[in-house]
């Protein structure tokens, strides 16, 4: 996992392909939730390369989503791929989510660093 911080903004990124799941969603729970224990931060998952996402990994996503409201933060997930979406809308969480196409302006220089 890469975590690359611009500002009050940190984009979250993963090195390979990989899934979101048992094995990995406590680590990326522990981790999206120190960057939004700081009030007012901007939290960009770029989902480009996660094929899958399985009930830990969506109770993982779902407890971030749920800090990052508390401290009046934006969590975006970006470069949404299809099996990962399928299994949000299968639970009805997809409505709890900002899904972006492209980040917003203020991130641009976070993407080039």
């Amino acid at each position: 996992m890469n975590i690359k911080v611009f500002k009050n903004t940190t984009l979250v990124s993963f090195e390979k392909e990989e899934n979101i799941d048992l094995k990995n969603s406590g680590d990326l729970k522990s981790r999206m939730m120190d960057i939004l224990k700081r009030p007012f931060t901007n939290l960009i998952v770029d989902l480009e390369k996660v094929e899958k996402v399985d009930d830990d990994g969506l109770n993982a996503l779902m407890a971030v989503q749920r800090l990052s409201e508390m401290n009046q933060s934006q969590l975006s997930l970006f470069n949404v791929k299809e099996g990962v979406l399928k299994s949000m809308k299968k639970h009805e969480l997809d409505r709890y989510f900002f899904f972006c196409d492209r980040p917003k302006p203020f991130s641009d220089d976070l993407l080039l660093v």
